[in-house]
């Protein structure tokens, strides 16, 4: 992928996107810079949710067979909708209080600008807390917050080459993790391994003196151990611009999402390189193992959220009207959270 096709994808820009009008507005709070709104919107939903059909409830005759019923499986449904967020990169869903955790940019991906924070955003869609952590605020830093996992009371967040953990509760700093002596460039997903260790990836996105950003590389992928010294635990082009990474305990294994490849991958600790595993349309961004064991996936190319089953990926909500970066399932409630960087827009969807 050129430098051009790549600072592309990842530059703030875009305004909220203008939604249809049968949407009702719920909540509204200010934002606290530039004027702009976060609203809470909700959707309204089918009747009852059912869909009726040759008079049966939820059922549906099979071909050639007359009355033998076939289940009839409801599609996925956006119920809820909070714009005016500020590049949201990255969403995580912390069961234990009911939550998602969004990371906002607000303003270029691997800028130190000191202005970036954490909303948080409760299981039905509402905005809790939209400057939940705040860069500038409580002794907080936070710059350009990217890639994050919730582990046991500690909200893990990547920040441009560092990694920050806060407290899920109160949102106060706990540690920070520095990778600038390896030279880390941009930091931009991370995965909780086994024994509590992190693997973390490089996409290899710098920012000039001219404040522009390029692709000089490398691409990477970190390790961090109980000692919480990083190391480089992979390095190759064939990563291709590795962004989303998750661990899959199933199969013992890393899965990737990279932004600049056409399959995600999968890599065992000490391997030389990736393998391919599943082909698809490309820039893909998001990847999150549920507890499940199920495998999400997001791509830009075609806005959607999949799943990863076997070698194939298969669309599960799609296509969105954003291009989706990240998503994070909640099991218990069925519902899947979708942040979108260029449209500034959090979703909730069901999930079956």
């Amino acid at each position: 992928m050129s430098c051009v096709g790549f600072v592309s994808r990842y530059r703030n820009s875009i305004h909220a996107i203008r939604v249809g009008k049968h949407m009702i507005r719920l909540t509204s709070r200010h934002r606290a810079q530039g004027g702009r709104r976060a609203r809470h919107l909700a959707f309204p939903l089918v009747a009852g949710g059912f869909l009726f059909l040759g008079g049966a409830l939820g059922w549906a005759p099979q071909p050639g067979k007359g009355s033998t019923p076939t289940p009839l499986v409801e599609s996925p449904r956006r119920i809820a909708v909070v714009d005016g967020l500020s590049a949201p990169e990255a969403v995580v869903f912390d069961p234990a209080l009911d939550v998602y955790f969004v990371s906002n940019v607000n303003g270029s991906p691997a800028v130190k600008d000191g202005n970036g924070f954490i909303s948080r955003i409760r299981s039905d869609g509402q905005v809790d807390s939209l400057h939940f952590i705040q860069g500038g605020r409580n002794g907080v830093v936070l710059n350009a917050p990217m890639g994050s996992r919730v582990k046991g009371d500690t909200l893990w967040v990547l920040d441009v080459d560092v990694l920050r953990g806060f407290d899920t509760r109160t949102g106060a700093s706990l540690a920070t993790i520095d990778f600038s002596p390896l030279g880390a460039l941009f930091l931009n997903d991370l995965a909780i391994g086994p024994d509590g260790d992190f693997y973390i990836t490089d996409t290899g996105v710098g920012v000039g003196s001219d404040g522009k950003m390029s692709h000089p590389g490398p691409d990477r992928i970190y390790h961090v151990g109980p000692d919480r010294r990083p190391t480089v635990a992979l390095e190759t082009p064939a990563l291709a611009s590795p962004d989303g990474i998750d661990w899959d305990a199933r199969a013992k294994r890393v899965v990737l999402a990279p932004f600049g490849g056409t399959a995600v991958q999968s890599w065992r600790p000490g391997e030389a390189a990736p393998t391919d595993v599943a082909p698809g349309k490309g820039r893909f961004d998001g990847m999150e193992v549920g507890r499940d064991g199920s495998i999400l996936v997001t791509s830009w190319n075609d806005s959607s959220v999949a799943t990863l089953e076997g070698n194939r990926l298969v669309r599960r909500i799609g296509p969105l009207s954003m291009t989706p970066a990240d998503a994070s399932l909640d099991a218990r409630s069925g519902r899947v959270g979708i942040v979108s960087l260029e449209a500034d827009r959090f979703e909730l969807w069901t999930w079956q």
